[in-house]
C-alpha cells in the first residue's frame, strides 16, 4: 500500500505491529495496522485463526476498544483498518507538545476510558480477553474523551488455545510489564491490571514509563514505602491548578498504587479499578 511506504505515514510503532495514517481516493482518513507474518510471533499455525478472531472481534461493541472496520490477509501479513483517530496516541500527546497542556479533565476521562474499555475485555461474555501489551502507545484518541485499546486481535492468535498462555518471549512493553512474566511467562489479567496502573502514573505524573534508568511503577512504590510526600509525585503543572483537582490526583494515585502492587493477588480486578475511579468525581 501507498501509504506504507513513506515513514512520515507512520502514527505509532507498538510492541508488534506498526499503524499507519492513510487517505483514500475518497479523502476520507483512516488507520492501516500491519502485521507481519515472518515476526516469530506469528508462527505459521495462527494465519487461519487469525481471520477468525477478527470475525469473532469485529462484534464487540464499545466505544473505548479499537475494532477494525475491514480487513485484508496476503502472504506476507495482514492490513487491518480502523476508523482514523484525530488525536493520535496517548503516547504521542503525553510526550508531544500537547501533554503539558493536557487539564487533568482530561487525563482522567482517559483513564476512565481506557479503564472502562478494559474492564469490557477482561468481563466479555464469551470469553476474557486478556491483552499481550497494554502501554500509551496501543492507546489511541479519538479525543480526550474517547480513548480506544488497539491491538486487542493478537491476543488469542499468539495461543491458539486460551488467552492467557505461555509464550517464547515476555511480552508487553519495557515498564509496563509485571515482575513476575519474566518467570511465569504467562500473559494475565493481574498483568493487564499492572500496565493499567503504569497508564495512569504516566496521566499522574507526566513522566515516561522508564526514565533515567529506572521504572516509573517501581520508583513510585518507592517513594510510597518511604512515607514521602506524594505531591512531589504529582504533575505539579496539573495539580497546582486546585486543591480539588490536587485531591482528585491522590485519590487516583491510590488506585494506580493498587493496579503497580508487587503481588499479582493483591492487585484489584479491572471492574473494581472502574468502579474507584468513577467514585473519584462521586
Amino acid at each position: 500500500m501507498e501509504a506504507m511506504r513513506h515513514t512520515s505515514n507512520v502514527i505509532v510503532t507498538t510492541r508488534f505491529s506498526t499503524y499507519y495514517k492513510a487517505i483514500m481516493p475518497s479523502g476520507m482518513s483512516y488507520i492501516v495496522k500491519k502485521l507481519d507474518w515472518s515476526d516469530k510471533m506469528f508462527p505459521l499455525g495462527t494465519h487461519d485463526l487469525f481471520e477468525i478472531e477478527l470475525e469473532i472481534l469485529g462484534r464487540l461493541r464499545n466505544s473505548n476498544v479499537m475494532i477494525p472496520l475491514a480487513y485484508t490477509l496476503t502472504r506476507k501479513g495482514a492490513y487491518l483498518f480502523y476508523e482514523f483517530t484525530d488525536k493520535g496516541s496517548l503516547f504521542d500527546v503525553l510526550h508531544g507538545s500537547m501533554g503539558s497542556g493536557l487539564d487533568w479533565t482530561n487525563r482522567y476521562n482517559i483513564a476512565l476510558g481506557v479503564a472502562n474499555g478494559l474492564a469490557f475485555l477482561h468481563g466479555y461474555p464469551l470469553g476474557s480477553i486478556t491483552l499481550l501489551d497494554l502501554s500509551s502507545k496501543v492507546v489511541m484518541l479519538k479525543s480526550f474523551n474517547e480513548p480506544q485499546i488497539g491491538d486487542i486481535e493478537l491476543s488469542k492468535v499468539i495461543d491458539p488455545s486460551k488467552s492467557t498462555g505461555n509464550l517464547s518471549v515476555i511480552a508487553g512493553s519495557v515498564g509496563y510489564v509485571p515482575q513476575e512474566y519474566a518467570y511465569t511467562m504467562r500473559v494475565t489479567m493481574a498483568g493487564n491490571v499492572y500496565s493499567f496502573g503504569v497508564i495512569l502514573l504516566k496521566l499522574l505524573t507526566g513522566k515516561a514509563a522508564i526514565s533515567e534508568g529506572s521504572e516509573l511503577a517501581k520508583w513510585v512504590l518507592s517513594k510510597s514505602k518511604q512515607n514521602d510526600d506524594l505531591d512531589q509525585i504529582l504533575d505539579s503543572t496539573v495539580s497546582r491548578t486546585s486543591p480539588a483537582t490536587r485531591d482528585q490526583m491522590l485519590a487516583v494515585l491510590w488506585v494506580a498504587l493498587a493496579c503497580v502492587s508487587e503481588s499479582p493477588e493483591a492487585r484489584p480486578e479491572m471492574r473494581s479499578v472502574l468502579s474507584m475511579l468513577l467514585n473519584v468525581r462521586n
